[in-house]
């Protein structure tokens, strides 16, 4: 492509509420110049001719993805990019390595390395670092959350208690440079160490210079299915304490609980967001789905030591989670070398696999990994009634999760955008490419403020995902959990093909770290 392109015969979805229509469109470096029908090329101008059926979409915001270590390896997540995803939001949960200190870094490397990988033992990345580091090696956008979890660790370490008015200005402090480097906003992952040490009043202090950078809080919940209620009350009171927008990671649980909860912010003038993927199945460290918060709360080592010990083990294996039922429902994704060719069992098929009941096994798994193991939990409470709520509902954002780690990962990462795109076309081309263009691109461009992304309108960014007209499909399945997405003829990234022929243009690093 040359510095002025012209996508010529497709229709456009625009995003912005006109209706779906044919229309050329005219890029002109790294933005988009014109939209409208008949454009003429002009001098100099690469024309391509789209097939008959062919869509232009905003190019896709992935609102929560764990890519943070394919990225720095490889510039690029290719189960994203063959679903026209543009935009990665990394730095989730609240226990990403970027910004961590080297003690912290090597805390995640032990405890969260299955969902993030390892960052090189003795190397920090700020957030600017992140960026320095992958600076003209990016194919895809990328925008960073600064991690709630990770910050707490660098002042404090593991210790459970509140924090001190030292260590909170300390934790503020760490807040305002990650923000200064353009970060676009702050994750917690209440379900981990020592992210779950953090009380709403703690939280929300730390959450005060969002609101002066116009930046959203982002929370994996202390609770979903059942206990969703108090988890969005705590995510709303961080809001209103902090006077932020807030957005809710992977939200899931009983659709009328949600709907009050909702109903509760908008009447506190909190606005909220949230994300999810279309998939039964969760994805995880598997120390947090097994064991109790408090067996890990002096870390790796200290949780190792208390598997090993007889006494603790033999309280542990009385637990309803380490039940052979239970660890029926576990499935095996990050495993050690020596365990890899149990990835994709369940834990009960894995241990029966090698002749040990499933509790005892699993639990010197996590032992001699060092809890490193990751794993996928079915949840049979998880339904097709509150998938469909929550993705027609406005304020859904298409959020992978994705997790490129280990063996056997979930599918969602190479599935969730042509799967949610199924999903809007049932409602025919008319009204579905609109509402897909709407939620897997603007909706996540609005929540983290993402200035002149996630719409086609000429002056914005031209990131775009042109979908042939055969449509775009999921081809990865618990079997095959890799295989990536069809249908994307073209994706453009600030101007310049990325993805093409069913491949990445490995040429072309147009990417930028976006805020």
């Amino acid at each position: 492509m040359t510095g002025r392109t012209l996508l010529r015969g497709g229709l456009v979805a625009d995003a912005i509420g006109v209706t779906t229509r044919r229309a050329d469109l005219l890029i002109d470096g790294p933005v988009i110049a014109a939209i409208d029908a008949g454009l003429a090329p002009g001098p100099g101008c690469d024309v391509i001719e789209l097939a008959e059926g062919s869509v232009v979409c905003p190019g896709f915001i992935d609102a929560h993805v764990h890519g943070e270590g394919p990225l720095l390896a490889t510039g690029r997540v290719d189960g994203a990019l063959a679903q026209g995803v543009t935009t990665l939001v990394v730095g989730q949960d609240g226990q990403s390595w970027i910004g961590a200190s080297e003690a912290t870094a090597g805390y995640l490397n032990d405890y969260f390395a299955p969902v993030n990988g390892r960052l090189e033992p003795g190397r920090t990345l700020s957030v600017g670092g992140f960026h320095a580091a992958l600076r003209g090696r990016l194919t895809q956008n990328v925008a960073v959350l600064a991690s709630q979890g990770t910050i707490r660790h660098n002042v404090a370490g593991l210790s459970p208690g509140p924090l001190g008015p030292a260590q909170r200005r300390a934790a503020r402090r760490e807040l305002e440079a990650a923000l200064g480097d353009g970060a676009v906003g702050l994750s917690s992952g209440l379900d981990y160490l020592p992210s779950r040490f953090g009380d709403v009043d703690e939280i929300a202090d730390l959450a005060r210079p969002l609101a002066e950078a116009g930046r959203p809080y982002v929370s994996h919940l202390r609770g979903y299915g059942p206990d969703v209620g108090p988890g969005l009350d705590e995510l709303v009171a961080v809001g209103r304490r902090a006077g932020v927008a807030v957005h809710a990671s992977h939200l899931w649980g009983p659709v009328d609980t949600i709907e009050q909860a909702l109903a509760a912010a908008d009447a506190a003038g909190v606005p909220v967001s949230f994300d999810m993927y279309p998939y039964r199945k969760s994805s995880t460290i598997l120390a947090m789905l097994l064991l109790p918060p408090e067996l890990q709360a002096g870390g790796p080592a200290a949780t190792v030591a208390a598997l090993e010990d007889p006494g603790r083990r033999a309280s542990l294996l009385a637990r309803p989670k380490l039940r052979e039922d239970y660890l029926g429902q576990v499935y095996l994704g990050c495993l050690p070398d020596d365990a890899a060719d149990l990835a994709g069992l369940s834990v009960a098929e894995a241990a029966a696999q090698r002749g040990r009941p499933a509790g005892e096994w699993v639990l010197d798994l996590l032992a001699s990994s060092g809890l490193g193991v990751g794993g996928h939990l079915d949840r049979p409470a998880f339904g097709a009634d509150q998938l469909a709520w929550l993705t027609a509902d406005a304020r859904f954002c298409a959020g992978s999760d994705g997790i490129y780690q280990g063996q056997h990962p979930h599918p969602r990462g190479y599935g969730t955008f042509a799967m949610l795109a199924a999903g809007y076309l049932a409602d025919g081309p008319e009204r579905g490419y609109q509402r897909l263009a709407r939620h897997l691109a603007a909706n996540a461009a609005d929540a983290y403020r993402l200035r002149g992304r996630g719409r086609l309108t000429p002056g914005h960014a031209a990131d775009l995902c042109v979908i042939g007209p055969a449509g775009l499909a999921a081809t990865a399945t618990d079997q095959r959990p890799t295989d990536l997405a069809t249908g994307v003829a073209l994706v453009i990234v600030n101007g310049v093909i990325a993805w093409r022929d069913g491949q990445p243009v490995t040429s072309a690093h147009p990417g930028q770290m976006v805020n």
